[in-house]
């Protein structure tokens, strides 16, 4: 059933133009050093096109991904069998999915805008309470528009906020920006990938 305060929560997101920032492939080559090889993954919050179940199928990944658009309700859907969660979720919405990340107590890699991050009472609890990584990325992620073009600068620092991935609490990475050319028009069809039933 489609139903629920989850299901209304999150279909909120798809009319807010500013909360659907579409990830390019090089920020997702960072977490990848971080993961052991051959895990399985789950991107609850993508779609086959996402560049998270592209890069982490080509890098020999299986990934299960699912999106609100397509019907998987994160805050309903039954947990898949994996070995990580991963994803750039709705940030309007990060704090009822990173409560549920922790509940469900799989390791996690949220990309995500640092801004005001532990200005929230209840989340900074939260992150008091529990295992937290960041995973700083320079330069700015520059997310992908609707269209399909790259912004000219991101309005804000994002990065991975991480629980079980990291080695240490606070890391820092370098983005590669030439991933992005070498990535264009590579496809992952018919690779180690199913859609979250």
């Amino acid at each position: 059933m489609k139903g629920g305060n989850g299901y209304i929560a999150q279909i909120q997101y798809n009319f807010n133009k500013n909360d659907e920032y579409v990830t390019p492939a090089y920020a997702v080559y960072p977490i990848i050093k971080r993961i052991k090889a051959g895990a399985v993954i789950w991107c609850p919050f993508d779609t086959r096109e996402s560049q998270f179940v592209r890069v982490l199928t080509e890098h020999g990944f299986f990934v299960i991904y699912g999106h609100i658009r397509t019907g998987q309700d994160f805050f309903t859907a039954n947990i898949p069998d994996c070995d990580y969660i991963i994803s750039n979720p709705p940030y309007s919405l990060k704090g009822k999915i990173l409560k549920r990340l922790y509940e469900i107590g799989r390791p996690f890699a949220l990309l995500i805008n640092f801004q005001g991050i532990f200005d929230h009472k209840a989340r900074f609890q939260m992150f008091k309470e529990n295992q937290v990584e960041m995973l700083w990325l320079s330069p700015r992620v520059n997310y992908i528009s609707g269209n399909g073009e790259a912004a000219v600068r991101a309005p804000f620092q994002s990065g991975y906020l991480c629980s079980g991935i990291c080695d240490k609490q606070l890391e820092f990475e370098y983005l590669d920006l030439r991933t992005e050319k070498n990535k264009k028009g590579k496809s992952s069809h018919g690779r180690k990938e199913r859609k979250d039933a």
